[in-house]
């Protein structure tokens, strides 16, 4: 049986910026030490960028941590690991976990950081520049997604074909880009070059939007922020029709769960076909090719949900073809589960056909190999 971790990370070093063009160089985003009494406590540095703290130093939006901090140092997990400096440790400690393979996603691009498109795009350069080399000496085990800068369409379609051709598995964005759902008209091209290279969208928890950023502090900054945009471009990607636009897109659903999936599933359903009789004939409202969940059954559609969850019913109502399961390595938070072989093997109610489907058969469809 093939284990395929669908979402892990890396913690990105100060050196991935090395390589930025020299207009952007002085931009770069700069690490900073904090006193170990501040409220981020271990987590005791920061990215300095266009004058603002990442993570930021009031309590809205993310709160990781930075590779050599106190509180990285103090992980099982050497710095070297998070980082990708040491591929072949990496390696290791996925051979601890049963993992055979494992798709890398950024740390600090889940957040809207440069407001600035082009040099959001330059950041994006130097990422996908350095996580395609890490991943490429990894002997095909590390695969990444590449990062797109959405806001500008010329930029997205050459780092598009570059990201390609450097050897990406799949294209990142968030469930908001800035100010704009993903059923803007503007990000269409996006998906179509995105298919026409077979490389699926993944649509991953982060904190895209600045504004809803700014709303919520403390315990609802994950869930309220960063969560829910991503049910958000669910329901925005079907309702858009873009997954008839555009009949080769896979598009993905990363670290929010999957038992939202069945009831999003009834909320379009509602909105292509309303539900009443109090028209005398039948209510406008645009029909579709299909049903939302024969995207799931043709291949189109995919979620990482996460052992704990209700998989028998999860299968029941979605399939056993379109469910993944994930690490979140090394970024032990609440959506970590590195033990996901482990808990899903020992499980009942489900068939071993079906467990090597979720443990890896279905990331082994949707990623690009």
């Amino acid at each position: 049986m093939m284990v395929f971790d669908a979402d892990g990370h890396i913690l990105e070093p100060e050196e991935m910026f090395n390589e930025l063009e020299p207009e952007f160089y002085p931009h770069r985003p700069v690490r900073v030490s904090l006193p170990f009494d501040t409220y981020r406590g271990k987590r005791d540095a920061c990215w300095l960028i266009g004058g603002q703290a990442w993570p930021s130093m009031d309590g809205r939006g993310p709160n990781f941590f930075l590779p050599g901090d106190s509180h990285s140092r103090s992980m099982t997990v050497p710095v070297e690991y998070q980082t990708l400096a040491d591929v072949e440790g990496r390696l290791k400690d996925m051979d601890r976990y049963g993992i055979d393979k494992q798709i890398v996603f950024p740390t600090l691009f889940l957040i809207a950081v440069a407001e600035e498109a082009r040099l959001e795009a330059a950041y994006y350069r130097a990422y996908n520049n350095f996580v395609g080399r890490a991943c490429a000496r990894s002997g095909g085990r590390l695969k990444w997604a590449a990062l797109i800068p959405f806001r500008d369409p010329e930029l997205a379609q050459q780092e598009l074909r570059r990201a390609s051709d450097l050897g990406a598995s799949a294209i990142l964005t968030l469930g908001m880009v800035w100010d704009r759902c993903l059923n803007d008209p503007a990000f269409s091209p996006i998906f179509q070059g995105a298919a026409d290279l077979d490389l699926p969208v993944c649509v991953h928890f982060g904190w895209g939007s600045p504004v809803l950023t700014g709303l919520f502090t403390g315990s609802g900054t994950s869930f309220c922020s960063a969560t829910t945009p991503v049910l958000w471009a669910f329901y925005h990607i079907l309702l858009s029709g873009v997954l008839d636009c555009v009949p080769k897109l896979r598009v993905g659903f990363l670290e929010s769960g999957g038992g939202w999936v069945p009831y999003l599933i009834d909320q379009v359903r509602r909105r292509l076909k309303p539900q009443t009789v109090l028209f005398s004939s039948k209510p406008g409202g645009r029909e579709v090719a299909a049903d939302p969940l024969k995207y799931f059954k043709d291949g189109r559609l995919f979620v990482a949900c996460e052992s704990e969850e209700d998989l028998p019913y999860l299968v029941s109502k979605v399939g056993e073809d379109s469910l993944m399961l994930a690490s979140d390595y090394p970024h032990a938070d609440p959506s970590a589960d590195e033990e996901f072989v482990k808990r899903v093997m020992g499980l009942e109610g489900l068939t071993t056909s079906v467990k090597e489907k979720l443990l890896g058969a279905n990331a082994e469809r949707f990623f690009r190999s």
